[in-house]
């Protein structure tokens, strides 16, 4: 369509439509009223020929609900982690009967905790830290391979 030689049409328009036309191109780095206008109709064409419209979403909608979803997902990342050290936690303070758990103890759980999470990416063993916690087996990672 865009290779065909344009043809000059005379359409009825209200002045306030095309006083808006005149100040919206040279925003949108459109050349001339008459581009403007072409592109329109094919937007509208493309709309009305279409059963699905996302085809024709403006670009910055996409754009801005695209940075939206990763800004989202971002916190919800960051809020899983924080609950599964915190999941790690409860398990290693359960396992290990909470017997003379002080100040420092916590602190030093928290730091293995935190380790854990990011080395098994959240995947945490309730059976695993309980080996741990009352020191039964030494090597864990033999554990892992049997177990899949």
């Amino acid at each position: 369509m865009k290779q065909d030689k344009k043809e000059k049409v005379g359409i009825w328009m209200y002045p306030c439509m095309i006083k808006q036309i005149d100040a919206a191109y040279p925003l949108h780095e459109i050349s001339s009223r008459s581009e403007f206008v072409c592109m329109a109709v094919e937007f509208y064409l493309g709309f009305l020929q279409t059963e699905n419209s996302t085809e024709y979403i403006n670009k910055t909608t996409l754009a801005f609900l695209e940075n939206q979803l990763v800004k989202l997902e971002a916190r919800v990342c960051r809020q899983l982690f924080r609950m599964c050290v915190e999941q790690s936690m409860i398990a290693n303070v359960s396992a290990s009967q909470i017997k003379g758990m002080t100040d420092e103890l916590m602190a030093a759980l928290r730091k293995k905790c935190v380790k854990d999470v990011k080395n098994t990416i959240g995947n945490i063993r309730y059976d695993k830290i309980y080996s741990f916690q009352n020191q039964e087996f030494e090597d864990t990672e033999d554990d892992d391979e049997a177990d899949d």
